[in-house]
């Protein structure tokens, strides 16, 4: 889906949704810092700032952020999102593997997350699509109207149902306090902090393509891969379920028709 979001497009139109680029890593870097910042503020234990700092800074970009975009925008917001969704991809893979590592006190060497990295497959397809713009190897008619009409529905069914499977229920009152940290980065800082970098760049939530597609992905929220990465450690699943599957709620009935009244 990453390949034919990209390649879909020539070098020129992809220049001119690149800022969801910017909009990704600030956003990201705002909620992270901030997170930081305040967790240590708090006093809290190591293993309660990583999870807190996961949740607070990478969202579900892909399993829910690409339906979410199709669904509102269709195939011409998949480009930017993919973008967008790279931009937190790839750092979430590197300092997710290096956060985990630490909270579960195990090593961790610059090669395993250089393995994490090159081994990614959505990282492969972005590389992949780029070199199809580069070259101008024009992707065929009837390869992108498969997608469009036939496979696009399907697969963004798939990852909406993959979100639902991974998410435990669990009791919020144990967890408040990184429940309402996480909430304030996700739905609050990180689509303000958005709105302020398209105001910076000049643009128009009009007029240009990126973005209306960059304000949804910024409230987006937490990723189901940090309750994959609590699995594999052993971290503790309950904080991590309670972190990812609350926000998402929120999101899908509270976050998501304000923004939606916002832009529309």
């Amino acid at each position: 889906m990453v390949f034919i979001s990209i390649s879909r497009y020539t070098g020129n139109e992809i220049l001119g949704f690149g800022n969801a680029l910017a909009m990704a890593f600030i956003g990201l870097g705002a909620c992270f810092v901030s997170s930081v910042a305040i967790s240590k503020f708090a006093r809290d234990s190591r293993r309660t700032t990583i999870a807190v700092v996961l949740n607070s800074s990478f969202p579900n970009v892909t399993f829910l952020g690409f339906p979410i975009i199709y669904a509102l925008f269709g195939a011409n917001g998949l480009g930017p999102a993919a973008l967008y969704a790279m931009g937190i991809s790839v750092p979430h893979l590197i300092f997710g593997v290096m956060f985990a590592s630490s909270a579960a006190k195990k090593r961790i060497t610059k090669w395993r997350v250089l393995e994490s990295v090159v081994t990614f497959p959505a990282a492969f397809a972005l590389i992949a699509a780029l070199l199809f713009v580069i070259y101008r190897a024009a992707l065929p008619t009837v390869v992108r109207d498969i997608f469009d009409i036939y496979l696009a529905k399907p697969f963004f069914s798939l990852f909406l149902l993959i979100v639902g499977y991974q998410m435990p229920l669990v009791n919020p009152r144990k967890y408040f306090k990184d429940l309402t940290m996480v909430g304030l980065m996700r739905f609050i800082v990180s689509p303000l902090v958005t709105y302020a970098v398209i105001m910076a760049l000049g643009l128009s939530l009009t007029g240009d393509v990126t973005p209306k597609p960059g304000l949804i992905m910024s409230i987006m929220p937490p990723a189901i891969f940090n309750f994959m990465l609590a699995y594999n450690y052993k971290l503790d699943l309950k904080q991590y379920g309670a972190l990812i599957f609350y926000p998402t709620v929120i999101f899908l009935f509270v976050a998501l028709p304000i923004m939606s009244l916002f832009i529309f």
